[in-house]
C-alpha cells in the first residue's frame, strides 16, 4: 500500500521533485537549475534533454534523502511549462531545441491573425486575445518560416507528455491545462480549434490528441527506473499545466476561489464554472486541471525572473554571503536587502515588463526598467522596488478579473517563491488591498501535480477527496493601513506610466531599436 506521493515540476528555470505523506506533509525535495537560451532580440529557447537530465537528478535526491523504499511512493504526476513545444520524430526523438512560452519571436504572425481572423472572432473562439505571447502565433512561424521543421516532425508536443514518455508512458497525448497558453483551442469544447488550425495551415494529425488530465498513463519503466530511483511499476499520471497545478495545490477548484502564484512568471488562477462574458477581451480562458472544468487566467511573464535578474546583476555580495553562510540568497534579498526600503521605496518603481505585459493590456513589445530614481536611492530601495512593480503587474490582475466575474473574490492564496517571503507576502497584502492566506507548503504546483497524480493512480477515490488530504491552508495576512494609502497612489502612477509609454509608442520604438542595432 502506497505511504508516500511524488509532484514534479519541470519549470522554465529549473525541475524541482518534492515527496510527500498521504496528509500532503514534505518529506523531502530536490531542486537543479539550468538555462534558456536566446539566440536572437525576443528568441526564447530550451534544451529539452536538460530537463530529463535534471528530473533524473532531482528525483535520484529526494528519494535518496526522504530514506525511504521506492516501492512505498504511490504515484508521480508531473506540473510542467505551458506554451512551450517542440517537434519530434516518431521515436520521440526532439528536432530541435524547444520554443519557451515566453518567446515573442511572432510579431508579424500576431498582425496576420489580428487581420485575416479578427480578434473578435479569435477570442470568441480560444478565450484568449491576440498577442505573440501564445503559442499559436510561433505554430503559424514555424510554417511560415520552417516549412523543413513542419514537414519533418511526427508531432509537435509540450515538455508533460515527452517527460512521461521518458519516465515510460507510451500514449501520445496532451489535457487542456496543459495547452493554456496556445491559444489554439475551442474553449468551449477543450478541444483543438479547427478552424484555428486551417487557418494557419497546420494539420491536426501533428499534434496530440487532448485527454483529460488525472489519470494514469503508464508505469515506471526499467529504464526509467535506473535514471531516476522511483521503482519500477510505479504509476505515472498527467499532472496538468504550471498553474492549473498551482491552483489546485492551492485547493482552488471552485468558483471564488483564487491563487497567485509569483515564480519565474507570475499567474492568477480562478476557478469558474462557466466561460464568462469578457468584451475587452482583457483575461484569459482555458480548461483547468480538475476535469471538464474551467478557469480564469491573470498573467504576468516575467515577474520572478526579474528577481532572479537584480540577484545576477546587482546581488554579488548577498550570493557570496549565501554561499558562506548556507542562507538562501533570496532570503536575504528580500527579508534583509529590500526590508531595510520603506513602502513605495522613496519613489523608486520598478517595470517587469521583460516579456512584455500580458493580462490585461496585451502589450507585446512592453520594456522592464527603472523610474523615480534620485539621489535618496538605494540598493535597498532598488530591491524592495522590484518585489513591489511585481506586485502592481499582479494587481491590474486581480481588478480586471473581479470586474469579468462581476464581484470580489472570496479568498486569494498565495504560492510559489513570492509567497515565501514574509515581506513579499504583506507587500502583496498591500497593494492588492486585501486579506492574502497562506499554505503551508508554498510549492503548490508541487502539491496540485501530487494530487493529480493521486487521484490518477487511485490512491484518493478522486480530486476532491486528494486536495482535501494534500492542501493545508495556514493563516491570513491582513493589509497594513498606512502602505496601503501609499501603494493605492504608487499603483495608480505605475498605471498611468505604462499606458502614457504604451500610447506614446515608445515600446515600439524601443524594440525597433534592439531588433535594428543589437540583433544578431
Amino acid at each position: 500500500m502506497a505511504k508516500y506521493v511524488a509532484g514534479i515540476d519541470a519549470g522554465t528555470t529549473g525541475t524541482k521533485v518534492m515527496i510527500f505523506t498521504l496528509d500532503g506533509n514534505p518529506v523531502s525535495h530536490a531542486y537543479r537549475e539550468y538555462p534558456c537560451t536566446y539566440p536572437n532580440v525576443g528568441w526564447v529557447e530550451q534544451d529539452v534533454w536538460n530537463l530529463w537530465k535534471a528530473l533524473c537528478e532531482a528525483s535520484k535526491e529526494a528519494i535518496g534523502k526522504a530514506g525511504i523504499d521506492p516501492a512505498e511512493i504511490g504515484s508521480v504526476a508531473i506540473s510542467s511549462q505551458r506554451g512551450t513545444f517542440f517537434g519530434i520524430d516518431k521515436n520521440w526523438n526532439p528536432l530541435h531545441d524547444s520554443i519557451v512560452w515566453s518567446d515573442n519571436r511572432a510579431a508579424s504572425e500576431v498582425d496576420w491573425i489580428a487581420n485575416t481572423i479578427g480578434s473578435e472572432r479569435y477570442h470568441s473562439i480560444s478565450g484568449a486575445a491576440v498577442t505573440s505571447l501564445w503559442a499559436y502565433a510561433k505554430f503559424k512561424w514555424v510554417r511560415d518560416n520552417r516549412p523543413d521543421l513542419y514537414e519533418k516532425a511526427w508531432k509537435f508536443v509540450n515538455g508533460q507528455e515527452w517527460l512521461l514518455h521518458q519516465l515510460g508512458s507510451e500514449e501520445m497525448f496532451t489535457d487542456p491545462s496543459s495547452l493554456a497558453l496556445h491559444g489554439m483551442m475551442d474553449v468551449a469544447t477543450l478541444d483543438w480549434s479547427d478552424e484555428l488550425l486551417k487557418a494557419i495551415d497546420f494539420d491536426r494529425d501533428k499534434l496530440p490528441e487532448i485527454k483529460p488530465p488525472a489519470r494514469q498513463v503508464g508505469v515506471i519503466s526499467k529504464a526509467a527506473s535506473e535514471a531516476t530511483g522511483f521503482a519500477v511499476g510505479m504509476p505515472i499520471c498527467v499532472g496538468g499545466g504550471d498553474q492549473q497545478c498551482a491552483a489546485v495545490g492551492a485547493g482552488v477548484i471552485k468558483e471564488g476561489l483564487a491563487e497567485i502564484t509569483i515564480g519565474t512568471s507570475s499567474v492568477m488562477v480562478a476557478a469558474v464554472d462557466k466561460v464568462y462574458d469578457d468584451p475587452t477581451h482583457e483575461v484569459l480562458f482555458s480548461g483547468h486541471a480538475n476535469p471538464g472544468k474551467f478557469d480564469m487566467e491573470g498573467i504576468s511573464y516575467a515577474s520572478g525572473a526579474t528577481l532572479k535578474w537584480f540577484r545576477d546583476t546587482f546581488g554579488a555580495t548577498e550570493k557570496a554571503v549565501a554561499a558562506a553562510s548556507g542562507q538562501d540568497v533570496y532570503t536575504i534579498l528580500c527579508d534583509m536587502v529590500a526590508a531595510q526600503a520603506p513602502a513605495g521605496s522613496k519613489g523608486v518603481f520598478f517595470m517587469p515588463f521583460f516579456a512584455g505585459q500580458v493580462t490585461p493590456y496585451f502589450c507585446d513589445t512592453a520594456k522592464g526598467g527603472y523610474f523615480g530614481l534620485d539621489a535618496t536611492a538605494d540598493r535597498s530601495c532598488m530591491a524592495r522596488a522590484v518585489l513591489e512593480g511585481v506586485a502592481y503587474e499582479m494587481r491590474m490582475s486581480i481588478e480586471c478579473m473581479q470586474r469579468v466575474l462581476g464581484r470580489p473574490f472570496d479568498t486569494i492564496r498565495l504560492s510559489g517563491g513570492g509567497s515565501k517571503s514574509p515581506l513579499w507576502r504583506q507587500i502583496q497584502a498591500d497593494i492588492y488591498g486585501c486579506p492574502v492566506e497562506m499554505l503551508k507548503v508554498a510549492d503548490c504546483g508541487l502539491v496540485g501535480a501530487a494530487a493529480l497524480g493521486a487521484a490518477g493512480a487511485g490512491i484518493f477515490s478522486n480530486l476532491d477527496e486528494a486536495v482535501g488530504a494534500l492542501v493545508q491552508p495556514h493563516g491570513i495576512i491582513e493589509p497594513i493601513a498606512k502602505n496601503k494609502a501609499v501603494y493605492d497612489d504608487c499603483f495608480e502612477l505605475f498605471n498611468d506610466t505604462f499606458l502614457a509609454l504604451r500610447d506614446a509608442k515608445i515600446y515600439e520604438k524601443m524594440n525597433k531599436v534592439s531588433l535594428k542595432h543589437f540583433s544578431k
